[in-house]
């Protein structure tokens, strides 16, 4: 079995229209144009074009459906964001959790519930490891 391949690079406005798409599970580029068409303004034929090219780099999938290509997230939302926050803890924390939590944690001035979630979610981490 060979090694899975990496993900692609996510551009930024690749994440605009991946969101449109996971948000609609499918849609045609007429669809996207218009999801995004109060954050972005582009034309049918610019979202046309970064379509092609996401289908390209496996991102997106499409298929013609009669006279219109309909397309889909080729990656899952959890996947995506895996890997950007991956390459983000990566490029800003060379590599560093614990530092890059810390830093999120200080910079985003948690909420009390925030803070509260976040405990709980290292209890539950801390439980599960203990069963380990």
């Amino acid at each position: 079995m060979s090694p899975r391949k990496p993900d692609p690079e996510i551009l930024e406005t690749e994440w605009d229209i991946m969101e449109a798409l996971w948000q609609a599970e499918r849609a045609t580029a007429r669809q996207v144009t218009e999801a995004l068409v109060d954050r972005r303004g582009w034309a049918y034929s610019t979202v046309k074009t970064l379509l092609d090219r996401m289908v390209d780099k496996q991102l997106v999938q499409a298929r013609q459906v009669g006279n219109v290509w309909e397309y889909t997230p080729a990656l899952p939302r959890q996947r995506a964001q895996r890997w950007a926050w991956r390459r983000f803890v990566d490029m800003a924390f060379g590599g560093a959790v614990a530092p890059t939590l810390a830093f999120v944690a200080k910079e985003t001035r948690l909420s009390k519930e925030e803070r509260q979630e976040l405990r709980a979610l290292l209890r539950q981490l801390e439980s599960e490891a203990d069963d380990e």
